[in-house]
C-alpha cells in the first residue's frame, strides 16, 4: 500500500467518528467535483453530514486565524461547495487541525465566517454509554 496524506491521524478521525454512529467514506486523493475538498464524508443516520478536511500543524496555535492563514484554498473550496449547494440540509463544513499535543481541534466553515466547534471525544461517548458518571 503507498503512503498517503496523514493516514494515521485520519484513522483516528474515522475511528472516532464511527464511534460516535457515523457511517465514514475515505476520499480518494484527487480532486472530486462531487465533493468539496475533505478528506472524509461522516453520515449520520439522520442525515446530518459533515465533510471533514484533516490538517497537521505542529507548531502553530490552532486558533480560527491560523485556520484563516494556513487553509485559504480549503476555505475558498468549501465556501464554493456551501454556495451551489446552500439548500441542503445537514451539511457541515468541518477543517479539523490536529498537533501531537492538543489532539484534534475542530472549526466549521461558513459562507463568510468559521466558528471553532466541540471536539468528538472518547470521554463524551463513555459518559453517554454509562448514562451518567459516578
Amino acid at each position: 500500500m503507498t503512503s498517503r496524506r496523514g493516514t494515521l491521524v485520519e484513522d483516528g478521525a474515522r475511528e472516532l467518528l464511527r464511534l460516535h454512529g457515523y457511517g465514514v467514506e475515505v476520499i480518494p486523493p484527487g480532486f472530486n467535483k462531487k465533493y468539496p475538498p475533505a478528506h472524509l464524508v461522516a453520515t449520520l443516520p439522520t442525515g446530518e453530514t459533515r465533510f471533514i478536511r484533516i490538517r497537521k500543524l505542529s507548531h502553530l496555535p490552532s486558533t480560527i486565524d491560523t485556520v484563516m492563514l494556513k487553509c485559504r484554498m480549503d476555505l475558498a473550496q468549501f465556501r464554493k461547495h456551501l454556495a451551489r449547494h446552500a439548500r441542503e440540509a445537514g451539511y457541515h463544513y468541518e477543517i479539523w487541525i490536529y498537533s501531537l499535543t492538543h489532539g484534534f481541534r475542530c472549526f466549521e466553515v461558513f459562507g463568510d465566517s468559521i466558528r471553532e466547534i466541540p471536539k468528538l471525544t472518547l470521554q463524551d461517548l463513555s459518559v453517554s454509554r454509562a448514562g451518567g458518571v459516578a
